[in-house]
C-alpha cells in the first residue's frame, strides 16, 4: 500500500518525488492499478494506448495530411511522421508527434531515448495548458497524454509516476465529460479507465474514493460497445481493438476477443492490430494462429521493427515442439532488441529447447548465461529464475505437456499424458505437477467436472509447498464457478489463491483474482 500513501501526498504536487526504488523482493504485491496493467504485460503498455487514436470526432484529424500520419503510426512508420509534424504547435501535431515517441518506447524499451521523451512530454503539456480557453480537444489530448506516460513509466519501472499520471488522467477525462458530454474521444478514454478501477476489488475500492476516483466494468463496456457501433468507421474501428484489448488481456476473456478480431479482413489490418491478434491467439490456445498473424506481420517491413514478434515466435514453434525453429526466433529476438525484459526468459528457453531432445550440455551452456543475463522485472523472467534456481531443467515430459497445452496441440498433450508411467514421477513436485497438467488439459477441452477433480486433487497434493499449480487451480476453480454463475463458491476459490505465498506466479495470480473479485462484486 506504500504506493498509494505515497501518492496521497503528492497528487497535489505539479510533478511527484519518486519513491526510492525498492528491491524486487520486498515489493509489496497490493499496488492495485499498476498490478491491473503490469499482470498484461508488453501487450497492454503497446496497445492501451490506442484509446488516444480512437476518435475522429469533427474537426479532429480530418486534414488529409492527418489522417495519413495517423495511419502511418498505426504501421510504426514513425520517423515520417515525427519529420512532418514535429515542428508545429497545435493540438493535433502535439498529439501526432507523442503518439511517434511512445510506440518507440514502448516497442524499443530503449532507455537511451527516455530522458529526451520525457523532456519532450512535459513541454507539450505546458503548450496545451496556455491553451484558453479550455477546449475540449486540450482536456482530450491532457489526458491522453497522461494515460501514455502512465504505461512509459510502467514499463520503466517508475511505478509511482505511472499512478500519479493515471490520476491526472481520470481527473482530466471527467472534466472534459462534464463539460464537453458530446465529446466521444474522451468518453473512451473514461470508459477504460472505468474498466481498468473497476476491476479493482471492492475491499480496496475504499482507496480509490480517498483519491476522488471509482470504476465501473459494466459501464466501461457499455461505452466501448456503443462507440464500436458507430456510423464512424474509423471510430469504431479503433473503439474495437480497444474492447478486445480490455477483454483478453484485462477481464481475461481472451477467446471473446479473439472470436472478433478474426473475423477482420486482412486489408482492415494494421502491423499493431496484426500484434495484439497474435498476442491474443496464444493467450487463447491457439498458436497455429497466432503464427498466421506473425508470419503476415513480418511481411510488411515498413517503420520500426518489433523485436518481440520473433519472441512470440519462439513461444509458438517450443509449443509445436520445433525445437531448431524456436532456438532461432529467439536468437533473433536477443540479436534485434535493445530492452532487457524478457532476456532471461529467452536464454532459459532455449535452454529448454535443446534440453527436451536431448541435448544436456547446450542446455546447460544456455542455462548459465539466462542466470546472469536480463532482468527480473517481467513475469516470465522471475519464472524463469526460480527455475534456474534449482539448478536442475524441468521434468521433459511435464514440460512438453505443459507447452503443447498451452499451445493448443491438444492431441500431442494428450498421447504424452498416457505415455507417463510412475518412474517419470520421482518425487512430490513432479506428481503435483502430473495431476495440474490434466486438470489444465481438460480445461481446454471443455471437460468441466474432470478439471475440476484434477484441480482439486492438485491443491491436496500440493499441500502448502510453494509451487504455482495449487494457486492457479484455485483461480481456474473460481472461473469455472464463475461461468457457472455459482459466485459464492467462485469467490472462495478466487480469495484462496490469494492466500497462497511467494510463489512464481504470485503477482499475475493475485492480480487475476483480485480482477475476478471485482467483477463479481460489479455483478451484483
Amino acid at each position: 500500500m506504500w504506493i498509494w500513501i505515497r501518492w496521497t501526498t503528492a497528487i497535489s504536487q505539479k510533478k511527484p518525488v519518486r519513491p526510492p526504488q525498492q528491491p524486487a523482493d520486498e515489493k509489496p504485491l497490493d499496488k492495485l492499478i499498476t498490478l491491473q496493467l503490469r499482470k498484461a504485460g508488453l501487450t497492454v503498455c503497446l496497445f492501451l494506448f490506442i484509446i488516444k487514436l480512437a476518435a475522429q470526432p469533427e474537426g479532429w484529424l480530418t486534414k488529409p495530411a492527418e489522417q495519413e500520419a495517423f495511419r502511418m503510426a498505426l504501421n510504426l512508420e514513425l520517423a515520417e511522421v515525427r519529420t512532418e509534424f514535429q515542428n508545429l504547435n497545435n493540438p493535433q501535431a502535439l498529439y501526432l508527434t507523442s503518439l511517434t515517441e511512445i510506440l518507440e518506447l514502448l516497442i524499443t524499451e530503449d532507455e537511451s531515448l527516455f530522458d529526451k521523451y520525457e523532456n519532450a512530454y512535459e513541454k507539450r503539456l505546458q503548450s496545451i495548458s496556455k491553451i484558453t480557453p479550455k477546449t475540449p480537444e486540450a482536456l482530450y489530448i491532457s489526458a491522453e497524454l497522461r494515460l501514455q506516460w502512465a504505461f512509459v513509466y510502467l514499463k520503466f519501472q517508475h511505478e509511482f509516476d505511472a499512478a500519479w499520471n493515471i490520476r491526472q488522467s481520470y481527473l482530466l477525462a471527467q472534466e472534459c465529460l462534464n463539460r464537453f458530454p458530446v465529446f466521444t474521444p474522451a468518453k473512451k478514454t473514461y470508459g477504460l479507465l472505468n474498466i481498468m478501477l473497476g476491476s479493482v476489488p471492492d475491499k480496496y475500492q475504499w482507496v480509490l474514493s480517498v483519491l476522488g476516483m471509482r470504476g465501473s466494468v459494466d459501464k466501461g463496456l457499455e461505452d466501448l460497445r456503443l462507440i464500436q457501433a458507430s456510423d464512424n468507421p474509423t471510430l469504431a474501428t479503433e473503439a474495437s481493438l480497444i474492447l478486445y484489448l480490455a477483454q483478453g488481456l484485462i477481464l481475461q476473456q481472451p477467446q471473446l476477443a479473439l472470436q472478433e478480431l478474426s473475423a477482420w479482413p486482412m486489408d482492415r489490418h494494421t502491423r499493431l492490430s496484426l500484434f495484439l491478434a497474435a498476442v491474443l491467439a496464444i493467450k487463447n490456445s491457439e498458436s497455429e494462429k497466432a503464427l498466421s498473424y506473425l508470419d503476415a506481420l513480418s511481411l510488411q517491413q515498413e517503420g520500426i521493427s518489433i523485436s518481440y514478434a520473433d519472441y512470440l515466435k519462439g513461444e509458438v514453434y517450443l509449443h509445436k515442439g520445433d525445437y531448431p525453429t524456436a532456438i532461432a526466433s529467439y536468437k533473433n529476438f536477443l540479436q534485434t532488441y535493445s530492452g532487457k525484459n524478457f532476456v532471461k526468459d529467452a536464454l532459459y528457453k532455449m535452454a529448454i529447447c535443446y534440453w527436451l531432445p536431448g541435448d544436456k550440455s547446450n542446455a546447460e551452456v544456455y542455462a548459465r548465461r539466462a542466470r546472469t543475463s536480463g532482468l527480473e522485472y517481467a513475469e516470465a523472467d522471475r519464472y524463469a529464475a526460480r527455475s534456474l534456481a534449482e539448478n536442475e531443467l524441468p521434468n521433459p515430459k511435464l514440460t512438453k505437456i505443459r507447452y503443447a497445452t498451452d499451445g493448443g496441440y491438444y492431441e500431442t498433450a494428450t498421447r504424452i499424458i498416457e505415455s507417463v508411467k510412475d518412474e517419470d514421477l520421482p518425487g512430490l513436485k513432479d506428481r503435483t505437477e502430473f495431476t495440474y497438467r490434466k486438470a489444465r488439459l481438460y480445461h481446454k477441452l471443455d471437460d468441466s467436472e474432470n478439471s475440476k477433480k484434477f484441480y482439486l486433487q492438485t491443491i491436496n497434493l500440493a499441500g502448502t509447498n510453494p509451487w504455482y499449480f495449487a494457486p492457479n487451480a484455485c483461480l481456474q476453480l473460481g472461473y469455472l464457478y464463475m461461468a457457472e454463475g455459482d459466485s459464492k463458491r467462485a469467490a472462495s476459490y478466487f480469495r484462496k489463491a490469494l492466500e497462497y505465498k511467494k510463489h512464481e506466479y504470485k503477482n499475475s495470480i493475485d492480480s487475476k483474482a483480485r480482477s475476478a473479485l471485482g467483477q463479481l462484486q460489479t455483478e451484483k
